[in-house]
């Protein structure tokens, strides 16, 4: 009979392993868990070789590897619930404080079977979703298929997940996911296939590097690290943006933006930085969550500097690139290409004030209303009203006297540690002046970028950009001057010559096309492959004719 001195904390182990497994809610997220514990056992000189083969008929997923492999020992420990990571007790920076690879299998099916291999001896075992339900609570039976038998295979090991409970499985997830991630293990020089497809991270290009060291303050938190930040040529994908965290060789835990993202240039950045110390802290408080949605955890000490840290070095990289952008925004030639692009947001505008009935999810198209504008420094047209106005990109002005005074209310045992923060300047529109600013509405926020529709500009993206980019955050079609076609229609004349009109034109409408079609699949996922072709085609038929008489 229990008694009052007795009472103990308990737990259902079959409960806290499926609590763990709705971490993974994909197929992709499933499948890294295995292949980044693939990456990162090898034994000491072996290259990391790993295969996914993804069979959507069968309902199953297979990760193979040629890593060091479990005896029966290791994989007592593996199904150990919370059992401490081997790697990081015998102080090796690893990925997962308590492994989740367990558990990984149950977010998207419902048996995990595992064949390991290590020094001539195989085990292989199965744990079934349905062990687990029937389970009282204290431990779960594993079903053993082969125990301690010799082989003469080489050391390594197969996961296999069976018996796949989603709807349809996306096999270009798990590669993107792959590829997107893989730049965290480069210095190991692993060997990935999803299938036949070789998965490989691709660095973007990227015009500029810059490094940063924290202040001593910060270092005495964050460590004396080094912060690399890149400045893409061309606008990046949402996952690619920001600054990739590592603490050690391969253990990736977090990707930062601080807010970058959503300021005018902010999605061009990207780069990366080791910070150890994020796991050696001595807190309770855990800097990352096991969801792997690398996101810190800014309650956490080293997280509370190391995010002030990147942030206002991120923005100090966006202010450089974007003093630049409007100076170039200044020239005779960027005036013309305006005046081009102007025409063609012209008829973009038409055409999708007659479409904004099936888009009205849009973040823009339910905002205020308004007309897309074109490049360099035109202004839109908004519905706010309101005169104020300060530092931005919009309009020409002059900036009043800087105003950054210390608020003598904080105590000192507050004070963050990082910079000084960026109090926004206020300014009036001048069309004499040298320096931009953008309206703040009634609320006081500012408006940073225009609502209506998409906007149009020319950029130098680089030659070996494509010829076109829908920066999709700032619901913009960039049209890249640096590209071979662009250059050669322009070889024997001037920007007002037809040949690159025309082409401005063609490429414009099919970005644009293309770009509607990416925010109709975004607000129907499950929108047919030819219902979704249709639309694309349906766009470019219906804008190229309603400009018919400007290809004259």
């Amino acid at each position: 009979m229990e008694t009052m001195d007795n009472l103990r904390l308990r737990s259902h182990v079959g409960r806290d392993l499926l609590q763990s497994a709705s971490s993974f809610k994909n197929e992709a997220t499933a499948v890294w868990e295995y292949v980044v514990n693939s990456l990162q056992y090898t034994d000491r000189g072996i290259q990391p070789k790993v295969l996914v083969e993804v069979k959507p008929k069968a309902k199953n997923i297979e990760i193979k590897d040629n890593g060091r492999g479990m005896d029966y020992e290791g994989l007592k420990h593996y199904f150990t619930m919370h059992g401490e990571n081997i790697e990081r007790r015998l102080g090796r920076p690893g990925r997962g404080k308590f492994g989740t690879g367990k558990s990984a299998a149950f977010g998207i099916g419902k048996i995990l079977r595992i064949e390991t291999r290590q020094n001539g001896i195989q085990n292989i075992v199965e744990l079934h979703r349905d062990d687990i339900e029937k389970t009282s609570g204290e431990e779960i039976e594993l079903r053993w298929i082969s125990k301690n038998e010799k082989t003469d295979l080489p050391n390594g090991t197969n996961i296999r997940i069976e018996d796949i409970f989603l709807p349809k499985i996306n096999t270009s997830n798990i590669i993107e996911y792959i590829e997107r991630h893989l730049q965290a293990f480069r210095t190991l020089m692993p060997e990935v296939a999803v299938n036949e497809h070789i998965c490989e991270y691709r660095e973007p290009n990227f015009t500029e590097t810059h490094y940063f060291r924290p202040s001593l303050k910060q270092s005495d938190v964050i460590g004396n690290i080094e912060l690399m930040i890149k400045v893409s040529s061309s606008p990046l994908a949402p996952e690619e943006q920001g600054i990739f965290i590592t603490a050690g060789a391969g253990n990736l835990i977090a990707r930062e933006t601080a807010g970058i993202e959503k300021k005018e240039l902010g999605n061009y950045l990207y780069g990366e930085v080791d910070v150890p110390t994020i796991e050696s802290y001595k807190t309770p408080i855990e800097p990352f969550d096991l969801t792997r949605s690398l996101l810190l955890n800014p309650q956490h000490p080293v997280a509370l500097v190391l995010i002030p840290f990147i942030g206002s070095k991120l923005d100090e990289v966006r202010r450089i690139q974007l003093k630049k952008l409007n100076e170039a925004r200044k020239t005779e030639e960027a005036r013309r290409l305006a005046n081009e692009a102007g025409k063609i947001a012209e008829i973009l505008n038409r055409d999708f004030k007659e479409v904004m009935g099936k888009l009205q999810d849009i973040k823009i198209a339910i905002s205020r209303p308004g007309s897309i504008s074109s490049s360099f420094g035109d202004s839109s047209e908004t519905g706010d009203s309101g005169g104020a106005w300060v530092e931005g990109v919009n309009l020409p002005g002059e900036l009043d006297a800087p105003q950054n005074k210390p608020n003598r209310n904080t105590p000192k045992s507050h004070e963050r540690i990082g910079d000084d923060p960026q109090i926004t300047r206020s300014g009036t529109p001048k069309p004499e002046g040298n320096e931009l600013l953008d309206p703040i509405g009634e609320s006081g926020k500012k408006r940073t970028k225009p609502s209506g529709g998409f906007r149009v500009e020319y950029r130098n993206l680089g030659e070996t950009s494509e010829r076109s980019k829908y920066d999709r955050e700032n619901l913009t079609i960039l049209i890249n001057l640096d590209h071979p076609v662009l250059i050669n229609s322009m070889r024997n004349g001037s920007i007002e010559d037809t040949a690159f009109r025309r082409l401005s034109f063609e490429i414009a409408f099919s970005e644009y096309s293309m770009a509607l079609g990416y925010e109709m699949a975004e607000q129907d996922p499950d929108m047919p492959a030819d219902d979704l072709l249709f639309e694309v085609r349906s766009t470019l038929n219906r804008i190229t004719t309603s400009a018919a008489e400007l290809y004259a």
